[in-house]
């Protein structure tokens, strides 16, 4: 089992934390409960519900609402559309060098990445009309997605 450090070094040698996450697609339920994914994408930098779990949201309704064909019923092709989505948001210049991106990879799922949000979405249509989003965290349990962003509106209101 791999391990990675949870810090990284800035162009300025300054010490920065990092807010680690994984994106697990499956093609059912039944691979979720099994933890099996056919498809974990690693994401580095901003996997906390307001930062990688909204930026999950605006890639599977921009899918939605787009008029090609948005995969969500073959999660391993959602997996890949995901990878350039976010290849896109990471790359320093997409237009010149869409391959100069970091932060984002393929990952095998029995890695330890020092996750600290783990974002399961699943090949069933659900809520809006996406597919199906379970995250796992400090404070959630494969809640539904929708469900854990109404819970942290309600804490910011305490």
């Amino acid at each position: 089992m791999v391990t990675h450090s949870l810090s990284s070094t800035s162009n300025k040698g300054e010490n920065i934390m990092a807010t680690r996450g994984l994106y697990k697609f499956y093609s059912d339920t039944e691979q979720l409960e099994n933890n099996r994914p056919n498809a974990t994408i690693y994401r580095h930098w901003d996997n906390y519900l307001e930062g990688g779990g909204a930026d999950l949201v605006e890639f599977l309704t921009t899918l939605r609402d787009s008029d090609f064909d948005n995969r969500f019923l073959d999660s391993s092709y959602l997996a890949s559309k995901f990878v350039v989505y976010l290849a896109r948001e990471f790359a320093n210049d997409w237009n010149e060098e869409p391959l100069d991106f970091l932060s984002v990879g393929v990952v095998h799922n029995d890695d330890d990445w020092g996750a600290e949000y783990t974002y399961h979405i699943v090949s069933e249509i659900g809520v809006d009309n996406i597919p199906k989003v379970f995250v796992d965290s400090y404070n959630y349990d494969k809640t539904e997605l929708s469900e854990a962003f109404k819970q942290e509106q309600e804490q910011e209101v305490l």
